[in-house]
């Protein structure tokens, strides 16, 4: 009985280890939140700001120009996020950088994980995977 236990115990912590990677598409989290809402707005910005620094991260060997204008982009949209939340939260610049910084790290994380394991199933950092769906609606929103 020992052993089912701790076999299942390893298997359901290789699940929930997995699931800690990986995030669900910007645009089913957009279809579950109210756009209109600022926080909604903040973490949208934040997760295209970490995405953009995830293609910079990719490009970085390969296309050091592209991968530059994709970092401005991800601070650019970062900077944005701060106004937004000094705004609803009333509180200091510096300490809702901090916390942005914080943030985007660790979504970028999430998509360096996704990216790897995207690679390994089709030889893509990022097509045919949230990634991408993410990317598209990053890139609406740099565009207006």
């Amino acid at each position: 009985m020992k052993k089912y236990f701790f076999l299942f115990l390893f298997f359901f912590l290789i699940f929930i280890f997995s699931k800690a990677y990986s995030q669900e598409p910007l645009s089913e989290y957009l279809s579950k939140n109210d756009i209109d809402k600022i926080d909604v707005q903040i973490q949208m910005l934040h997760r295209c700001s970490a995405v953009y620094a995830y293609a910079s991260f990719i490009l970085k060997d390969k296309d050091l120009i592209n991968s530059k204008n994709f970092i401005e982009k991800s601070n650019k949209i970062l900077f944005k996020a701060n106004d937004l939340s000094v705004e609803l939260r009333k509180s200091k610049l510096e300490d809702e950088q901090k916390k942005a910084e914080k943030i985007r790290n660790e979504l970028l994380e999430k998509y360096v994980q996704s990216g790897k394991e995207n690679w390994e199933k089709n030889k893509s950092h990022y097509k045919n995977s949230y990634i991408e769906i993410d990317m598209g609606i990053c890139g609406k929103l740099t565009q207006s």
